[in-house]
């Protein structure tokens, strides 16, 4: 008994340190989640718009990449690597846009 007491302490003790299992993590800034929320938003307006120059084309493209690795990264709660992710996404958006309006 006194030994399944030191193992049940033992485990308890890393989950203390180690912060427990990743269900527990805490949520993404809202800041980044609007972030997220805006450029998923930019990306399906320039997509409605249709850009057909083929230079345009392979932007709208690498926007959609660094969005879901931006998606991806928040789940993983790879933040900064996120917002990274998402901002170059949301320049390249803009700047399709500048071209297509």
């Amino acid at each position: 008994m006194r030994n399944g007491a030191r193992v049940f302490a033992a485990i308890a003790a890393l989950a203390i340190l180690f912060g427990g299992p990743p269900a527990f993590a805490a949520s993404p800034p809202p800041d980044l989640v609007e972030m997220e929320r805006q450029v998923s938003l930019e990306l399906a307006h320039v997509r409605d718009s249709g850009p057909t120059d083929p230079a345009q084309r392979k932007e709208l493209f690498d926007a959609s990449q660094f969005d879901q690795k931006g998606e991806a990264a928040i789940k993983s709660g790879d933040y900064e690597s996120a917002q990274e992710n998402l901002l170059k996404a949301r320049d390249i958006l803009r700047h399709l846009r500048e071209h297509l309006d």
